[in-house]
């Protein structure tokens, strides 16, 4: 295989790539460009509100990459499903730093991402968080040096009989009880960079919801 720079793939050596994973149990950020031999990454597993802390992460790679924001070339982002607060929350991030900076935005299914952690050949479940006691699910054939292709619909399956699917792929901090976990490759954000280095076609930088958010019902009676 062709490359252009020290372990790096040609496809991966076009312009400065900044991922965003905000739409489950773990936020991820991460950065590639031509002057690096390696991805670099941000991963954090807490509680800790992620508006606030999509751009601290973001800001510490660029600086760490001795790079200024405007010479980002493409921001990428997980579209959903997932978290309806981290969805949101993920795609005006991206979409506010592509209008600051003149990047352009490109957004993907975070099942597909997730079956893009995968490197071996086989077929997947990717998982992400649904309503209590759920996870929006979908199958994959993994194929080597090509995206993952989907084998079904999004569905949605309770946590209690996932076992009977499988092996899956999902969030480490995602609790999907005794299931088998398929080996991974790449983190999720870099599995986003891994689309797009393979020429995916991206989707519209809209929210991907399988169901609508939850409403609250108001207690007249307090």
């Amino acid at each position: 295989m062709n490359e252009d720079r020290a372990g790096v793939p040609e496809s991966m050596g076009r312009g400065i790539c900044l991922s965003l994973v905000t739409c489950g149990p773990q936020l991820e950020v991460a950065l590639d460009h031509n002057t690096q031999r390696v991805t670099s990454l941000v991963r954090l597993g807490g509680v800790a509100p992620r508006s606030t802390l999509v751009l601290a992460a973001a800001d510490l790679l660029i600086e760490d990459a001795g790079l200024s924001p405007d010479d980002v070339s493409t921001i990428v982002v997980s579209r959903g499903p997932g978290s309806f607060t981290g969805i949101r929350s993920g795609l005006a991030t991206a979409a506010g730093l592509a209008a600051a900076t003149g990047a352009q935005c490109l957004a993907y299914d975070s099942l597909l991402m997730l079956a893009a952690r995968c490197g071996e050949l086989d077929i997947v479940w990717s998982a992400q968080p649904g309503r209590r006691g759920e996870v929006y699910a979908r199958s994959y054939e993994i194929v080597e040096e090509r995206p993952p292709h989907a084998l079904g619909a999004i569905e949605i399956v309770a946590v209690d009989r996932a076992a009977e699917r499988g092996p899956w792929v999902a969030a480490e901090a995602l609790d999907l009880g005794g299931v088998e976990r398929a080996p991974t490759a790449r983190s999720s954000a870099e599995a986003l960079l891994r689309l797009v280095a393979l020429g995916v076609t991206a989707d519209p930088p809209e929210p991907l919801y399988v169901e609508g958010p939850p409403i609250h019902q108001r207690d007249h009676g307090s």
